[in-house]
């Protein structure tokens, strides 16, 4: 391009620019805004409708519907420990009249802070093997079927099966416990009734996917075959028992490393491993609990409940790899039993907690957190009525303060209540974590124990 052409071009726009300046006001008259406004280009004049923002469009130009981000969403899952069945239990539940069983009165007063959770677990430290092979207590367990009508009645939703008591009627026992458990709607974790089905439950519960595993520990192995609680396993009957033995803990821990995985593959977003471990009446988590919960926090298991020890255990935060957090309650102490200070020299075995944990999803981050961790103290109240021994847990907080409410009449039994509350309190405190007890139950619930 020539460039005496390039000057001609510009020098209208010189022009109007010189024009515009000289009608202008000064600049130091001028506030920016009215500058900016002047600078605008040209528009429609305003008919004083507001114009609404353009909607998407499909391919045909008709506005299409946004559909609104999902509301975060919260659960609560609540557990208990060991549910054992000992002679003295069962025959107290027996009712000659009608020649039946019934065990809802053993878990009444609890029954409403159970049916509030989204999910409920307990692990069950018996056998149901049928009325024909004689019902017993400790050391081989087997309990009429009723107990299991009870732990519906209590509203209990999963019920681990994977402890050192499940092969106490054989692998007869261990798959008619299975059935008598579906039949009142309950799931199972840690055992099956064949090598092919899976022993672990995955449950959508609003939209949060929950896995749950339950596993118990070997005892030493025999002519080289897997033991439960001294009873030699064959290679099939390995396959009904998700198990894990202190001898072969690093091949075991693999296999539980692929389980999470597993359960991950099948779309669990929150893992639950329900762990039978650690010593009896020992207070505290040995070296063994340490290093496979820290192992199975490092695999991205979120929670870890503990049983077998039958007194509680303390409860702490622990940090795996990438930073994943890990609630592990090494011991939920006996929900129920009949291991007491009179036979046992140990007033510890009597208590108990449920432990809530409140569970958050947020649909747009696609992420669940962790987001409360409370507890209901519970102590299992044995007294004599008319002759028959009366077994009832107690929510602690809510006996204490209604003691007639729920039959705590005797000194004697608000003295045990009230130092097995200390005790719970002082292990929960033992590692320094805050700890949150459940609100009172309301009035109105309350009034419904009259």
């Amino acid at each position: 391009m020539n460039k005496n052409l390039r000057i001609r071009k510009w020098i209208p726009l010189f022009i109007f620019i010189s024009l515009l300046l000289i009608a202008l006001p000064s600049c130091q008259d001028m506030n920016p805004e009215a500058l900016e406004d002047i600078l605008k280009p040209p528009r429609e004049e305003s008919t004083g409708e507001k114009i609404p923002p353009s909607d998407p469009a499909d391919d045909e130009g008709n506005p299409e519907e946004v559909e609104p981000d999902p509301d975060p969403v919260e659960i609560q899952i609540s557990a208990v420990g060991d549910i054992m069945v000992h002679s003295t239990q069962y025959k107290a539940q027996y009712d000659p009249s009608t020649d039946s069983y019934n065990f809802n009165n053993n878990f009444e007063f609890i029954k409403p802070y159970l049916e509030n959770s989204h999910l409920a677990l307990a692990n069950l430290e018996t056998t149901f093997a049928g009325r024909e092979r004689g019902y017993s207590g400790y050391p081989l367990f087997n309990t009429p079927d009723a107990m299991a009508s009870a732990l519906k009645f209590a509203g209990f939703d999963i019920i681990s099966t994977a402890n050192n008591h499940s092969l106490d009627m054989g692998e007869k026992g261990l798959v008619r416990t299975l059935s008598v458990l579906e039949e009142e709607s309950l799931q199972a974790a840690g055992t099956r009734s064949t090598p092919e089905e899976k022993g672990f439950v995955i449950k959508d519960i609003e939209g949060i996917k929950v896995g749950v595993s339950a596993y118990t520990y070997e005892t030493p192995r025999y002519q080289g075959r897997r033991t439960i609680n001294g009873i030699a396993m064959s290679p099939e009957l390995e396959k009904l028992i998700d198990s894990f033995g202190y001898e072969t803990l690093t091949e075991d821990l693999q296999a539980m490393e692929e389980r999470v995985k597993e359960k991950k593959e099948k779309g669990a977003e929150l893992i639950i491993f329900y762990l039978h471990w650690g010593q009896e009446y020992q207070r505290e988590p040995n070296s063994y609990q340490e290093e496979i919960a820290q192992a199975l926090s490092d695999y991205g298991v979120d929670i870890i409940f503990g049983s077998h020890p039958h007194v509680l255990q303390p409860v702490e935060i622990l940090e795996g790899e990438k930073g994943h957090q890990t609630l592990v309650v090494y011991s939920m102490g006996n929900f129920i039993s009949n291991q007491r200070y009179e036979h046992l020299g140990t007033r510890y075995t009597e208590d108990g907690i449920i432990v809530n944990v409140s569970v958050k999803k947020d649909f747009v981050e696609d992420r669940v957190s962790l987001e409360e961790v409370s507890y209901v103290p519970t102590w299992v109240h044995r007294y004599d009525r008319g002759g028959r021994w009366v077994y009832e847990i107690l929510p602690l907080v809510d006996a204490l303060g209604n003691k007639a409410l729920f039959n705590l009449n005797r000194e004697d039994s608000i003295w045990r209540a009230q130092n097995s509350m200390e005790n719970t309190l002082s292990i929960l405190e033992s590692r320094g974590i805050p700890v949150n007890l459940e609100s009172p139950l309301p009035p109105e619930t309350l009034e419904t124990f009259k």
